[in-house]
């Protein structure tokens, strides 16, 4: 849906911080006698950002927005509110099952960030539950999970039994939600997750929190994994900053990085889109923000907070930001995940969409790596395009 110059500046400012939002409220109020309210209803319920954004549309609107607006805001809250309550109330439920066999786990995104960040579980739309376990519990909470009616989870494993991330469930008779059972959080990692976002064991399930640096690391995280696209995770990371950002220790996220250093160019180039998407202070969250190489402003370039592109240039490009940031010696495995997939996962995307057969195995990691390549050569010939059409870094 066409938006005008004045709605995507709208839409970029709600989702900042509350400080960027405070500092751009008088040139806010000018843009909204250039809004289409039902337009823009309907853009944020497509995107899934109506509860989230609206509500912040609707202060800096100072009283401007339309009648409908104000009516289709209410009418999604009261809507997520509703199901978030449900996904809780399933988290919860799963989350005692696998305590009481010994299994720790805790919610990835979800609700229950939602209540914590937004102060409403029904901001923050959700149509399924993510839980993290450690890698060797994994096959145990699957047992467990599907004592709840769920089938076996299809997903390719590598040799060592594992997924690439998680192990998806679907309920038998559809009553359920779909549970993704996680043992990390992004590609780049195999222990961050298992060591920094699991409760202690003796911790009642759903009580415990990970600690602030920690919890800021996973979200740049999540917003890296899926390629810098939209503003669902860049304004949870505005919203997150907004509660927790002062509870954050000056240097906590060098010190951090350095126990991980695969993790380092991802958050550290994550978090600069983040300033410019949403104004999160990263001179506050890095003692020492070094000098981004190439590769890390290729990245950058590549992050859409207004996406109007197909979904499979969206898929590409989520594939090249993971190419680009992949940490030293990650080049391999990254050509796997991307681009030469296994037959089994081949199958299984033939198998999702009949109509759209996947080529041969060659062929198919020959169209990806031209669309990688098309992406190159649109930056090259015009090298301000993603950071400037439609005002996408600078709302103002």
């Amino acid at each position: 849906m066409a938006l005008s110059q004045a709605e995507r500046q709208v839409i970029l400012l709600s989702a900042g911080i509350a400080a960027r939002r405070q500092d751009m409220r008088e040139h806010a109020g000018g843009l909204m006698a250039d809004v289409d309210w039902s337009r823009l209803a309907e853009t944020l319920r497509l995107r899934r950002l109506l509860p989230a954004l609206g509500p912040r549309i609707l202060e800096l609107a100072e009283g401007q927005a339309s009648d409908g607006f104000v009516a289709a805001v209410e009418q999604a809250l009261e809507a997520g509110r509703r199901q978030g309550a449900s996904l809780q109330l399933i988290s919860l439920r799963v989350m005692v099952m696998l305590a009481d066999v010994g299994i720790r786990s805790t919610p990835l995104k979800g609700s229950l960030l939602g209540e914590a960040i937004y102060g409403d579980p029904g901001r923050r739309l959700s149509s399924d539950i993510d839980l993290l376990v450690a890698p060797e519990q994994l096959h145990a909470a699957v047992e467990v999970v599907r004592g709840l009616g769920y089938g076996a989870p299809t997903d390719h494993v590598d040799p060592s039994g594992l997924p690439q991330l998680h192990f998806l469930l679907v309920h038998e008779r559809q009553k359920l939600p779909p549970v993704e059972l996680h043992w990390r959080v992004h590609c780049y990692e195999r222990s961050f997750a298992r060591e920094r976002l699991l409760p202690p064991a003796e911790d009642p399930p759903g009580d415990w929190r990970p600690a602030p640096a920690d919890e800021l690391v996973a979200l740049l995280l999540f917003y890296a994994r899926d390629g810098f696209i939209d503003l669902r995770l860049a304004t949870d990371l505005s919203a997150w900053w907004d509660v927790y950002g002062a509870e954050l220790q000056p240097g906590a996220l060098d010190e951090l990085l350095r126990a991980y250093p695969a993790l380092a160019r991802v958050v550290r180039v994550a978090a600069k889109v983040a300033e410019k998407v949403v104004g999160l202070p990263t001179t506050q969250v890095f003692g020492d923000m070094r000098t981004l190489g190439v590769r890390d402003r290729i990245a950058m370039r590549l992050a859409n907070p207004n996406p109007h592109t197909s979904q499979s240039q969206l898929y590409a490009d989520i594939g090249l930001i993971d190419g680009l940031l992949a940490p030293p010696g990650g080049f391999g495995a990254f050509v796997r995940r991307r681009v030469l997939l296994p037959r089994e996962v081949l199958d299984e995307l033939d198998r999702r969409a009949p109509k759209r057969r996947a080529r041969s195995y060659l062929g198919r990691g020959a169209g990806m790596l031209g669309r990688y390549l098309l992406t190159m050569t649109r930056l090259a010939l015009d090298p301000t395009k993603r950071c400037a059409e439609a005002g996408r870094f600078r709302p103002w």
